[in-house]
């Protein structure tokens, strides 16, 4: 894997450096509004509601000197304090197979391997490990480690986007919900897939939209055919590959999830992030980023079409 490291050697500002605990006197305001809508606003290090709403839930956020809660309301006079949360200390085993493919002073770009977490309430996760191994950022709003900007599933393998500052996070999460970041995945699937397309069916009442294209189809004796896709995440709902893919007809291999037919187990699930497209936050170049998909995708491919034609 290709490591780029930065050589940016810039030192911190005082006067540009954002500090924490913060304190607002709430003014201004034509009669109350909701504490995640004025946090999102009034603290730029927060950047977006969702922010807001995590660090009120963390128990960062105070209202007139008491803890507050996402439904609580603010009006003119009252003081609003944002506190800096706890800094983690997690020491883990890193795994060998974890690579950093980009990295600079503002995000990385790793190669999550398939069996782990993005992040949340556990040790091992993409974030603790990363946090472990990349270089400190020198920016001013560095974080105390990298964060995620997005997330795979837990089987899936592939490349995930992590923030170094706070700045760089804001800026992405944005691209991210603007649909400014193009993500493209290949996955081996049952049956046989002749051509490209697209799926447009809600999941979960909401809009979900991948495109696919074939790239190889190879007879099975046991399967009928298999066929390798490379598909287009125009959404990011939950599982949504994995769902589209069942509802036509074309389940992902290893998917022990979804499937209500006979898959292959044990291999894992073969589906692999392998591109990701975006502005850089800083530099505002645009940066392609591929890796090729595991190698057990072609072998898996080559040994049935070997067993149907010895068939």
């Amino acid at each position: 894997m290709q490591l780029i490291l930065s050589t940016n050697t810039a030192t911190k500002c005082p006067n540009n450096l954002i500090v924490v605990p913060m304190r607002l006197k709430v003014k201004n305001l034509q009669g109350e509004i909701r504490l995640t809508d004025y946090c999102a606003k009034h603290f730029p290090i927060l950047g977006s509601r969702s922010a807001a709403k995590k660090a009120i839930n963390t128990g960062n956020v105070f209202v007139n000197n008491r803890r507050s809660f996402e439904t609580d309301l603010v009006s003119n006079g009252d003081v609003v304090v944002l506190k800096k949360p706890k800094k983690k200390n997690v020491r883990v085993e890193i795994p060998l197979d974890v690579d950093i493919v980009y990295q600079d002073e503002h995000l990385i770009v790793a190669n999550k391997p398939a069996g782990i977490a993005v992040n949340g309430n556990r040790k091992k996760t993409l974030e603790n490990i990363i946090a472990q191994i990349a270089t400190k950022s020198l920016q001013t709003d560095v974080l105390d480690q990298p964060v995620a900007a997005h997330r795979i599933d837990v089987p899936t393998k592939g490349l995930v986007i992590l923030a170094k500052t706070k700045s760089a996070l804001i800026n992405i999460n944005k691209a991210f919900q603007n649909n400014q970041v193009k993500k493209f995945y290949v996955a081996v699937v049952h049956g046989k897939v002749s051509r490209g397309g697209r799926i447009e069916s809600p999941i979960n009442g909401k809009s979900a939209i991948t495109e696919y294209e074939s790239l190889t189809v190879v007879p099975s004796k046991v399967f009928g055919h298999l066929s390798m896709l490379r598909l287009a995440l125009i959404t990011g709902r939950t599982h949504q590959l994995r769902i589209h893919l069942k509802e036509k007809g074309h389940l992902i291999v290893g998917d022990k999830q979804y499937a209500e037919q006979r898959t292959i187990l044990g291999k894992g699930l073969f589906l692999c992030s392998c591109e990701l497209s975006f502005t850089h936050p800083k530099t505002k170049k645009e940066i392609v980023i591929k890796i090729d998909p595991p190698r057990r995708f072609e072998r898996l491919l080559k040994r049935e079409g070997n067993r149907f034609e010895k068939r």
